[in-house]
């Protein structure tokens, strides 16, 4: 068993695991709930059949404007509620929750490059890599300031 006193004792209680799985999961649901309209929206405009094959979908996307901008914006709005979301379960260390909350988007970015999904826009998925970070961060930073008499990240609750 390991004494209360040690350092990864210490930051395992900053972490709030419940806060940063709802958190996540919030992130994720949000997203593709949000995310699905749009994609809709898209594939009609653009005249997609109902029953086309997964390469005409991509090609669609893939060349769609709207849709190469507003699933970057909605996504990043989604991971900053995620954010916020797990640090106001966790009800303390907001910065480090919120932060956290971004793994399953950092796992699924990370999957796409080693998986080779993500060779189009190689470039874009690096940079959504800590992007995701940051902004669910943000999320935390945002219910932080909600409670003006504690520090940013004062422990207890």
């Amino acid at each position: 068993m390991v004494p209360e006193s040690s350092d990864s004792g210490k930051e395992m209680k900053r972490i709030s695991l419940k806060g940063v799985a709802i958190g996540s999961i919030t992130d994720i649901l949000s997203t593709n709930l949000v995310l699905f309209p749009v994609l809709i929206y898209v594939l009609a405009s653009a005249g997609v059949n109902a029953n086309a094959t997964t390469a005409p979908i991509t090609t669609v996307l893939k060349e769609s404007t709207f849709w190469f901008i507003s699933s970057p914006i909605l996504g990043g709005l989604c991971s900053m509620l995620g954010g916020y979301v797990a640090a106001r379960i966790s009800k303390h260390d907001e910065l480090l929750n919120g932060g956290l909350s971004s793994i399953l988007c950092v796992g699924s970015g990370v999957y796409a490059l080693v998986s080779g999904s993500a060779a189009g826009h190689l470039w874009l998925h690096l940079v959504y890599l800590p992007l995701s970070v940051a902004l669910g961060t943000f999320g935390g930073l945002l219910r932080a300031r909600q409670n003006p008499q504690r520090g940013l990240n004062a422990p207890g609750g």
